[in-house]
């Protein structure tokens, strides 16, 4: 062997060790075995071709290239062994895919494959690549050429069995996961699986045994919820599934995989962390995701996106202090960056400091004037201070931009509405384009109900039509304030008697709930109200 090939393969291996980890860390299944006929194997493989790098830092693309070069260089040695480039092989595969380069990352593994046809691990980890990228028919073979290898492989068989699902393939999967149910390391993340299948049969009873079990296993996994929740609806127990829906989420339970999970070991630089980071934010796990943007900040401690998105994940992780001290290192360097203003001016708001939170509120309008958080704050603000018009106007800059928004709209009337007569015309205008949009939604019907009944405008009164919704809120929800709308409209029509009784009905209910001391505020209202119709006056001549 020649000093040159000798440098080489040291050099090799000293960039393996750099790339990841240890062949042992990898698997205890099978030792690497070259194929016996290396020439010809040799002639077999496929060119790798070179990544795209312009997404990735300069430091990890010098990196990714050396290794390439290295891997094509021990290739064209005459005395390489078919175990030193099979490892070789399968070493820069493993990186390539630790930063999602997909397509250099499978031929790698093909090669791999290739020279060390008894090591599991280039099967498994390209079968693992193809069900990333949802091609599950390539998947489903890769994974049955690793359990033709190694059948009891209970992490390929897991994963073939999520594949098989993905295809319809009911019963083949269900065997698989029947047979990984006996490994006790296993048995929670199988009976998830086995609950969704069963749930998937319509086998509702089994589905809540099996997702039970999922759940006491792995009681951090949410997804767990949502498919337990539907099997519960499916045996008729609508409290259990109502409780559980409301826990849903995107975690699922963990497979434990040391190969797999080495991938994460040989991931370095930004654009990786910011591939687990939104992965993390996908699934709601807001403290890892913070801690990717926080390897990211190592990296670069000038990126203001990681910065906003660090700050974004520690509110959401409940770390307001963390959040806002990640928002004012954005605004010590771009003052008026809009969304750095949003969300302190959001925590600044929630922490009670509301004139604080406006003044970003503001900034973030000068930046991005259509931004809806920006507006809807300010408009609760105005709302705060009595300018209901101004209000108004901001509530209507949120659904300008979000047509479906809801809350905007039902508060937007509120502010035309508490603006004053002189604005009930355009209030029962933006009511009824609301309603178009939200036909069932019972606060707008309420709105428009009361305006019909109590505006001082005739031209937007209309007693008959306020009675027919006040009664159909009343019959669908029977409470005090459906049922003072139900007395105030038929107070407008004149009918004074059948006011006095929903309205001494609405009051003996008040006072058997509350007490004669309860919500003192609510009884004087039903009382004064009361006193009014038993003059035979309308609600509106009380001059409200």
């Amino acid at each position: 062997m020649t000093i040159m090939t000798i440098h080489l393969h040291r050099l090799i291996g000293f960039l393996l060790l750099l790339v990841g980890v240890g062949v042992e860390a990898q698997t205890s299944h099978s030792s690497p075995v070259a194929s016996p006929s290396l020439a010809t194997t040799m002639n077999s493989l496929l060119p790798v071709p070179m990544p795209d790098f312009h997404r990735i830092e300069e430091a990890v693309k010098e990196h990714l290239r050396a290794a390439h070069a290295e891997v094509i260089s021990l290739q064209a040695d005459p005395e390489i062994t078919g175990v030193v480039l099979g490892e070789a092989y399968g070493r820069l595969g493993q990186s390539y895919h630790a930063h999602r380069l997909d397509a250099s990352a499978e031929v790698c593994y093909r090669n791999a494959e290739r020279l060390l046809p008894k090591d599991i691990r280039w099967p498994y980890l390209s079968g693992y690549l193809h069900q990333q990228r949802v091609e599950l028919a390539d998947a489903v073979g890769d994974y049955r050429r690793t359990l033709a290898l190694h059948a009891d492989h209970a992490q390929a068989q897991l994963r073939l069995a999520q594949v098989l699902l993905g295809l319809d393939r009911l019963d083949d999967a269900e065997a698989l996961l029947k047979k990984v149910s006996g490994v006790p390391e296993f048995q929670g993340v199988a009976a998830f699986q086995l609950g969704k299948l069963m749930l998937r049969k319509g086998r509702h009873m089994e589905a809540v045994r099996l997702l039970t079990r999922a759940y006491e296993a792995h009681p951090d996994a949410s997804a767990i919820h949502y498919p337990l929740a539907m099997a519960y609806r499916g045996q008729g127990n609508i409290q259990a599934a109502r409780h559980h829906l409301k826990q849903r989420g995107e975690v699922e339970p963990t497979i434990p995989d040391p190969v797999v999970q080495a991938l994460s070991a040989l991931s370095s630089g930004k654009r990786t962390h910011q591939y687990h980071a939104i992965r993390a934010v996908w699934r709601r796990q807001f403290d890892l995701a913070a801690r990717e943007y926080e390897a990211i900040l190592a990296l670069d401690p000038s990126d203001i996106s990681a910065w906003v998105s660090l700050g974004r994940c520690r509110y959401l992780s409940d770390d307001p202090d963390g959040a806002s001290q990640a928002f004012r290192i954005v605004l010590q360097q771009k003052p008026d960056h809009d969304k750095a203003n949003y969300f302190l001016g959001r925590l600044l708001w929630e922490q009670g400091h509301k004139d604080a939170a406006v003044s970003h509120f503001l900034t973030t309008l000068k930046t991005d004037p259509g931004h809806g958080g920006a507006h809807f704050f300010l408009a609760e603000s105005l709302m705060q201070k009595g300018e209901f018009q101004q209000a108004a106007h901001h509530f209507g800059k949120v659904y300008e931009k979000l047509p479906e928004d809801l809350i905007s709209r039902q508060r937007e009337s509120a502010a035309l509405l508490a603006a004053g007569a002189a604005m009930h015309k355009k209030a029962w205008q933006r009511i009824t384009e609301a309603l178009v949009i939200h036909p069932d939604d019972a606060v707008l019907r309420r709105q428009l109900a009361r305006l019909l009944t109590t505006s001082p405008d005739a031209q937007a009164r209309d007693g008959k039509r306020g009675l027919t919704l006040a009664i159909g809120l009343f019959d669908e929800h029977n409470t005090i304030e459906h049922a003072e709308l139900v007395a105030m409209a038929y107070a407008e029509l004149g009918q004074f008697q059948q006011a006095i009784a929903y309205q001494q009905a609405t009051l003996d209910t008040a006072l058997q709930y509350y007490g004669p001391y309860g919500e003192p505020a609510l009884l004087e209202r039903l009382k004064t109200n009361l006193d009014t119709y038993s003059a035979e006056q309308p609600y509106r001549d009380r001059g409200n």
